[in-house]
């Protein structure tokens, strides 16, 4: 989880700053330039946050089902 999460983190960082440029950094906009490759980009952001809460429910569905109690039925012979 905390690396899907930082990964998404990371890359909705680099996505903003090619969007938007860094002026104290002198690193200007690249999404007017390549507008395509960005589209793409976002769309792919869309993917990986859409797969990190879809690994979220996975992972609280798996501690719920750890946490109840095994109740094991025995059939008589």
């Amino acid at each position: 989880m905390a690396l899907a999460s930082a990964g998404d983190g990371a890359a909705t960082f680099m996505s903003e700053l090619g969007k938007n440029g860094n002026s104290h950094a002198r690193w200007g906009k690249i999404c007017d330039k390549f507008e395509r490759y960005c589209n793409r980009s976002g769309g792919a952001l869309v993917a990986s946050f859409i797969g990190f809460i879809l690994l979220l429910v996975i992972s609280l569905m798996s501690i719920i089902k750890l946490l109840k109690p095994n109740r094991i039925n025995h059939a008589s012979p």
